[in-house]
């Protein structure tokens, strides 16, 4: 019975893994389409304070996502992910029972000292199979783009009914519901899996950061999420005053524009994906984020404003998703754990810059000072982009080269073309073989991916 009881366990992980995800980025979505209207409920409410309690769980994260990593290599995985959820839990509860901005940014910034995204993935490794690897992570980015749509349209709707302290207190059930199926189901794994495709190598974090084409990237999901954060400090007084929408009527509204922006995006990302030509789908995005912030501020008609609008979280699915994607694929072998930290980080400090900065610049100069700014910062991240090229389709196989099959076959690879890069770990037994789908020859392809195993 304990064996049949740890093997269904198992099985679950991925699953617990994908609801811990979600109901962390569900707490911390549902506060951003409401926060800007609640002037009323808290002291020392104005626009800048605003910002920097919108961003604040962006900073802790930010600063701790890399700690938290290291410390769950150190002290076991299930340590770590409870002490998150309990930070997580504990700053939900301060936030609920805030009546100042000041107790609201420290509750928000307890909310996000439980950095445990990088943890709960390299639990994920620890505890899944090379080849089950990828749809466990796709299970988790399901679970997120879920939780971001459930956030934008249960905010609203629980503010209108309940008021928005029910929010941070919903948010902290989920928290208590997370630690309860920690318990449940996840059991320390007995040894850390060390994957350089989803673990942190501290050696290589410097090269990674200055790298050319990644450091783009870098940039783009900063600036990407450094614009939603200065979008939303405008845009629900944007819906409701200016555009005479009842609050009862914003659920329905942000339910339409994202639902219907991912709906628009799908097909055009999958077409171009799928033709290798992201280059084209790239600046198409950036240059319409660039024109929609110098435009909003300008529009007098009701559909033209609804219409930017929709492209913008048109552009935001888009990116959101295409991003994550390109920094996997342009990741060198065997540092795909440690890109996709950066590329993290990267992510949570755009979101405290556009709380911060956001702020200051709608307090001293206006809402169209800050969509100017934001529309001068969108064009220099089209110009940048014109440097992108498309990229090509890689995979990642592990192989063990201390058998000799295995060994030689790396010796006729190493100099074909499609083979993009090589690393070997442990003292020379394993290799991370980096290669084109399509460059690769097809004989070469096959007996790499039989005798291999697909990483990440």
């Amino acid at each position: 019975m304990i064996t049949s009881r740890k093997s269904i366990n198992k099985k679950l992980v991925p699953l617990v893994i994908s609801f811990i995800f979600g109901f962390r980025m569900l707490g911390l979505f549902m506060i951003i389409p409401v926060l800007a209207l609640q002037d009323d409920i808290y002291s020392n409410f104005n626009p800048f304070s605003l910002g920097i309690a919108l961003g604040a769980y962006g900073f802790t994260q930010g600063i701790l996502q890399i700690p938290f990593g290291i410390m769950s290599d150190k002290f076991g995985r299930k340590r770590l992910i409870y002490l998150g959820l309990v930070l997580f839990t504990i700053g939900s509860i301060v936030a609920a029972t805030a009546v100042s901005m000041e107790q609201l940014i420290l509750g928000r910034a307890i909310q996000g000292s439980g950095a445990i995204s990088g943890t709960l993935l390299a639990l994920l490794a620890d505890t899944t199979g090379e080849r089950n690897r990828s749809s466990a992570m796709a299970l988790v980015g399901m679970f997120i783009g879920i939780a971001f749509l459930l956030g934008m349209t249960l905010g609203p709707l629980i503010t209108e009914f309940y008021g928005m302290k029910r929010i941070f207190e919903l948010t902290a059930s989920l928290g208590i519901i997370s630690i309860l199926l920690v318990g449940a189901v996840i059991d320390e794994p007995k040894s850390i899996t060390k994957n350089l495709e989803l673990d942190i190598e501290l050696t290589s974090i410097k090269s990674l950061v200055f790298d050319t084409k990644l450091s783009h990237l870098y940039l783009s999901i900063f600036m990407l999420h450094l614009s939603l954060m200065s979008f939303f400090l405008i845009l629900p007084v944007m819906l409701t005053e200016d555009l005479e929408h009842s609050q009862q009527m914003l659920p329905i509204i942000y339910l339409l524009l994202i639902g219907g922006g991912f709906l628009f995006m799908l097909p055009a990302m999958i077409f171009y994906e799928k033709r290798g030509m992201q280059r084209p789908l790239f600046l198409a995005s950036t240059i319409s984020f660039a024109a929609i912030m110098f435009l909003i501020p300008y529009l007098s008609s009701y559909g033209l404003i609804i219409t930017a609008i929709f492209i913008y979280f048109s552009v935001f699915n888009l990116l959101e998703a295409l991003l994550p994607s390109l920094a996997s694929k342009l990741s060198p072998a065997g540092k795909r754990g440690s890109v996709l930290s950066i590329f993290s980080t990267s992510q949570f400090f755009g979101t405290f810059c556009g709380g911060l900065f956001g702020g200051y610049f709608l307090q001293n100069f206006g809402t169209e000072m800050l969509m100017s700014i934001l529309g001068c910062l969108g064009l220099l991240w089209f110009l940048l982009s014109l440097r992108f090229q498309n990229i090509d389709s890689f995979v990642t196989v592990v192989l063990d080269v201390r058998s000799k099959k295995n060994k030689d076959l790396l010796k006729i690879i190493s100099k074909k073309d499609g083979i993009e890069d090589i690393l070997f770990t442990n003292n020379n037994a394993i290799a991370y073989v980096k290669f084109s789908r399509s460059k690769l020859d097809k004989k070469i392809f096959d007996d790499l991916t039989y005798l291999g195993d697909f990483d990440g």
